[in-house]
């Protein structure tokens, strides 16, 4: 296991308070550097992932819900509503 920052552990009181509502609300609380250097990606391809989220792997979603205790359940929920999110934002983008 990586040796994890210490904001990973913010990210599941923030959700159970309702501040982390989709995805992309973790990087709030973790910054996209971190969570990419734990996944072993450049911080380029990351910000592009976080841009859209349906290229994020389903292994990607588990690691990062890993690192934040949190379920795979609550993980594919924020994921869901960040696609959401975006899809409402760019309505005819190509998936």
């Amino acid at each position: 296991m990586v040796n994890r920052d210490p904001r990973y552990h913010l990210v599941q009181s923030m959700y159970e308070k309702g501040h982390v509502r989709s995805f992309n609300d973790i990087f709030r609380y973790v910054p996209k550097t971190v969570v990419a250097k734990n996944l072993g990606t450049k911080v380029d391809r990351f910000t592009k992932l976080m841009k859209r989220v349906e290229k994020f792997t389903l292994e990607d979603i588990v690691m990062i819900g890993t690192f934040c205790d949190m379920s795979l359940d609550v993980m594919t929920e924020l994921w869901k509503e960040e696609y959401r999110r975006q899809k409402e934002a760019i309505p005819d983008r190509p998936i």
